[in-house]
């Protein structure tokens, strides 16, 4: 439960809604430049067409409290990625709701409406330095692959994968009522 005493509301954006994400990716990247890989000298002049095309990439959910958006998370695929695999990216939480519990729980929803529709592993880059977000992760329960790279946008830094592997109930565990 976050502090303003309840869990955020969780909207899954549709394409006409691409002004809500651009004013909620530009916030993010004003407020938080080193978050992120893009910046919002870049974000600032995309077009209707490139902000529209962010939903071609994939799903675009963002958090409510009071109607008023406080985080972002994408679920995004790549044409080469596998049909039962996905990427998150640009998690981000307004500053007065960090460390309340929304970033986990919006997480956590999206965690689980991945593994109920069928995704086999989920995938992630985390930026060198960011300590609270990798350990918000492996919370979750990602681990690292072991790899990492530099990236084009910021060869200074590095960036480490993480991934998330669902695990199916084997038949003899569900007959006897156990968990994983």
């Amino acid at each position: 439960m976050g502090k303003f005493g309840f869990v955020p509301d969780i909207k899954l954006l549709v394409p006409d809604e691409w002004l809500r994400l651009r004013d909620i990716r530009l916030s993010a990247l004003r407020e938080s430049p080193d978050a992120f890989l893009s910046t919002y000298e870049q974000e600032q002049d995309y077009s209707e067409r490139q902000w529209r095309a962010e939903f071609a990439r994939g799903d675009w959910n963002v958090g409510l409290i009071e109607g008023r958006p406080v985080s972002l998370l994408g679920v995004t695929r790549e044409s080469s990625t596998p049909e039962q695999e996905c990427y998150l990216e640009y998690l981000w939480v307004s500053p007065e709701c960090r460390r309340s519990g929304v970033a986990r729980t919006m997480l956590t929803a999206i965690i689980e409406r991945l593994r109920t529709s069928g995704m086999t592993t989920v995938f992630l880059w985390v930026l060198d330095g960011n300590e609270p977000a990798k350990r918000l992760y492996e919370h979750c329960g990602f681990t690292s692959t072991g790899l990492t790279q530099r990236p084009r946008r910021s060869p200074l830094r590095s960036e480490e994968l993480m991934r998330l592997i669902f695990r199916e109930r084997s038949h003899l565990t569900i007959l006897n009522g156990g968990g994983y």
